[in-house]
């Protein structure tokens, strides 16, 4: 008697941020099938036969977010997770996609949840350990990966908004509060912007810089 050999299944699935307010948040979806139906998770989907990676990405964005494909500021591949136990259904390898949303993307309200980044825990699979190590890769590629910072902090932003932005990634890495005392120097030797006019910031204190894309 011949024995067929269990492949594992490719799951794709999305870290997909989208800046409310100034702040950095994590959209999630409501599983709607077993297991942990009912539950907040990130959107994914299996992938299909000659379908391709990012296409599966925008799709697992397009089902379970409602989020159009224009809507889709930034995304890329943020790496690979194959513990065979992650999923009780059987062997899965999810292949992981960064995305980041536009601030006005239209999501399915009565499924999606929007959270701030550091504030998300508690979600099935392996999901809580994908978001701590994508929030750290894509700390480490802010103002090296210029598609994926342009599409963090918009066309126009102030220093006050780039240094909450590192501060909410790396607690969602969980990393150590990265030092923002230099940020406004760091940011005045980018080729890449130019500054504009003085915005206040919330509150007291003095008025942030503000910053444009070149």
């Amino acid at each position: 008697m011949s024995s067929e050999r269990l492949q594992p299944l490719v799951s794709i699935d999305t870290v997909p941020f989208i800046v409310r307010d100034g702040g950095l948040c994590l959209v999630t979806a409501e599983r709607a099938n077993e297991p942990f139906a009912g539950a907040q998770a990130l959107p994914g989907v299996l992938l299909l036969p000659s379908e391709r990676l990012a296409e599966a990405a925008l799709r697992a964005l397009t089902v379970k977010t409602g989020v159009g494909e224009d809507q889709v500021e930034h995304l890329d591949t943020a790496g690979v997770y194959d513990n065979p136990d992650r999923d009780p259904r059987g062997p899965t390898i999810s292949i992981v996609h960064t995305a980041v949303l536009h601030p006005n993307a239209r999501l399915i309200e009565a499924a999606v949840k929007v959270t701030p980044v550091e504030r998300v825990a508690g979600l099935p699979f392996d999901h809580d350990t994908i978001i701590r190590r994508t929030a750290g890769a894509v700390l480490d590629a802010l103002w090296v990966d210029s598609a994926l910072t342009k599409a963090l902090l918009g066309k126009h932003f102030t220093t006050a908004q780039a240094a909450r932005i590192s501060r909410s990634l790396a607690a969602a890495a969980g990393r150590t509060e990265p030092d923002s005392s230099n940020l406004g120097r760091m940011l005045a030797r980018n080729p890449a912007l130019s500054k504009s006019s003085e915005t206040v910031a919330a509150g007291r204190g003095r008025p942030a810089a503000g910053w444009s894309w070149t």
